[in-house]
């Protein structure tokens, strides 16, 4: 006798509802390439270090130059540095149109398992030559940020499996000067929020954890120079913390400086404060440092880039969008007490324009000002069109400009969204025309 299986319409779809979200959930992580990192080539071009997707858990990367046309320069595909399972890219000028770049490894197994995984450095010349590759971190330390020691090299801060923080020097030819592991900061069970180059071969590091924000200065030597611990920048609970160099081996810092609540249980609120200290370690702007901006506009999210005037300019987010402040290197405001409103967002990045002025990149806009806060890219921004984006960063580009590099849905089918595997590079040039056509370069056809 003849079994008659009867699957009704409703099974059949929520199956394929199961399927799909199945699909979701446990393979497209694994069909997502890291955001590709840029370096300007100081001739107008840039160098990009990015990901190939070529299988489940496995990606390659490559290293490509492009001139100021958006032509090419390293072949068709680039130079491949690693292959395996990648991530963590990035890519530090080294004064001489070349490149420092660095990037997760971890090859597979025979049985197709990950091995350990390694984190790889490498130089690579204006030319296309890789002059060195050496692994510099095992597994289970994490960087977290990566500078210029202005000398040809790169200062890498990271952070062990006990959040434990260290920064390492990688010199021009490849050496690690400040040993296998770098110089440990002393410092446990907390942040590393931001770091900048001290201008003479070291680097400051700001951190933040329960109860306070803090910094440390490390010389070109390895030598630990402020308090152990590092110096108090918050003595309250704070949160998110940029800094950068005041050109005389100390670093203004801006930082969230959390509000508790009138029963003191809890916050309600933070304000932007600033801070900066000397290269002794000396704070100068009192103990609390300078209100930014504080009260009902609730504000957050700072950002920070030198004024080349021994001033900064602080970027922040409240209820009218994003907004900045200019402030001297001794601690006066230039702008209106808040500060003012560059545009109409919740979402940027900063970066310096080299001129003394500050470049605000969102999703959708883009935004130049100067040293006297006008907007110089129109009232209105510029409207940039980066197709499918999942995540962008940027870098200046050198010349007034701004390079932003994404990484794009490749695939979508209805509301599902199959992959973030398009990885693209873009320049705004100083007057804020868009250089490389309406849609970027396309880094892996």
């Amino acid at each position: 006798m003849r079994r008659r299986i009867i699957i009704s319409v409703s099974a059949v779809v929520v199956a394929i509802l199961l399927a799909a979200i199945c699909a979701y959930v446990f393979i497209v992580p694994f069909l997502v390439v890291d955001c590709p990192a840029v370096s300007s080539d100081n001739s107008g071009g840039v160098i990009a270090i990015y990901e190939v997707y070529k299988g489940l858990r496995t990606r390659d990367v490559y290293v490509q130059r492009i001139d100021p046309k958006g032509d090419f320069l390293w072949g068709e595909k680039g130079i491949l540095v690693g292959s395996g399972c990648g991530g963590a890219l990035h890519a530090i000028s080294d004064g001489s149109a070349g490149v420092i770049v660095s990037w997760w490894e971890a090859l597979p197994r025979s049985g197709g398992e990950p091995s350990d995984s390694q984190m790889y450095a490498a130089k690579i010349d204006s030319e296309g030559n890789v002059q060195w590759r050496r692994g510099i971190l095992s597994a289970g330390e994490a960087i977290k940020d990566a500078v210029s020691d202005r000398s040809g090299g790169v200062i890498i801060a990271y952070t062990d499996g006990d959040m434990n923080m260290s920064v390492l020097k990688v010199d021009t030819e490849g050496n690690l000067p400040w040993g296998g592991d770098g110089v440990s900061l002393n410092v446990g069970d907390s942040y590393l929020s931001d770091i900048a180059s001290d201008n003479s071969g070291g680097v400051i590091v700001v951190r933040y954890g329960v109860g306070n924000i803090s910094a440390q200065r490390v010389d070109s030597g390895g030598n630990i120079l402020w308090q152990t611990g590092g110096v108090e920048v918050c003595g309250s609970l704070g949160g998110e913390a940029r800094l950068v160099s005041d050109g005389s081996g100390g670093a203004i810092i801006a930082f969230e400086r959390d509000i508790p609540s009138e029963d003191g249980i809890g916050y309600i609120d933070s304000d932007i404060y600033a801070q900066r200290i000397d290269a002794e370690g000396n704070i100068l702007w009192g103990p609390d440092g300078v209100p930014i901006c504080i009260g009902p506009s609730k504000p957050y999210e700072p950002e920070i880039v030198a004024d080349d005037a021994g001033g900064a300019i602080i970027f922040f987010v409240d209820t009218r969008g994003i907004c900045a402040q200019r402030i001297d290197a001794d601690g006066h405001k230039f702008w209106t007490d808040d500060g003012i409103e560059v545009w109409k967002g919740s979402y940027h990045h900063v970066v310096s324009d080299g001129f003394g002025g500050a470049i605000s990149v969102g999703a959708e806009k883009a935004q130049r000002i100067d040293t006297t806060g006008r907007k110089m890219w129109g009232s209105d921004e510029i409207r940039l069109n980066l197709r499918g984006l999942h995540l962008y960063s940027i870098s200046e580009d050198g010349s007034g400009g701004v390079l932003i590099s994404w990484v794009a849905n490749r695939f979508i089918i209805g509301e599902f969204m199959l992959g973030a595997t398009a990885t693209y590079v873009q320049r705004l040039d100083a007057k804020g025309d868009v250089v490389w056509g309406d849609k970027g370069i396309l880094l892996n056809p």
